[in-house]
């Protein structure tokens, strides 16, 4: 199904969605996948534990948010897709940032275990029909479907792309700038 078949934009889910191009699900996993967070890891491990402001999660709390979110919407998806009516809860994403230790992982593991996920989340989604992209049910209080899911898992990390270039990235160029003065 291509994202322009959604036939309910879910409420919240909707701001990540709105980030993808029109494509297929499967496309969609594929083309911002591997690649998508390996081609800046040096970028990365130059930041380090940096942040563009105090009380903001560095660029190992950004992966593993990352890795906890896309874990949590393909288990809603795959929930979703076998028909399972049971309302699904919601997370509290700095709770769990809060109690993962990405300070003892390196940044390489965060990389290759989102990859790993992603890549089960593509044969995943490979293997729903359309009926179970079409299923929908209650996550976190919002009517969702199988196939808005996989999109926001998408956008979700396009979000954080963006937010590391814009207000991460930076960091380097004006750490580059003060070393030249």
């Amino acid at each position: 199904m291509k994202k322009s078949e959604i036939s309910h934009l879910p409420v919240f889910y909707d701001r990540y969605i709105d980030q993808v191009p029109d494509m297929e699900i499967t496309e969609a996993l594929s083309e911002y996948g591997k690649h998508f967070l390996e081609e800046d890891l040096i970028l990365y491990e130059q930041l380090g534990d940096q942040v563009y402001e105090t009380g903001k999660w560095t660029i190992k709390e950004i992966i593993q948010h990352i890795i906890d979110t896309e874990r949590i919407f393909s288990y809603r998806a795959l929930r979703l897709a076998r028909f399972d009516p049971t309302p699904l809860p919601g997370f509290d994403e700095n709770f769990y940032a809060k109690h993962a230790p990405v300070h003892s992982r390196e940044l390489n593991d965060l990389i290759t275990e989102w990859v790993l996920l992603r890549q089960a989340n593509i044969l995943m989604y490979k293997g729903f029909s359309t009926d179970q992209l079409k299923a929908s049910g209650m996550c976190n209080e919002v009517k969702t479907d199988v196939v808005s899911l996989g999109f926001a898992m998408v956008g979700h990390v396009i979000h954080h792309k963006n937010i590391i270039r814009e207000r991460y990235l930076t960091l380097l160029e004006s750490t580059k700038k003060s070393y030249a003065n």
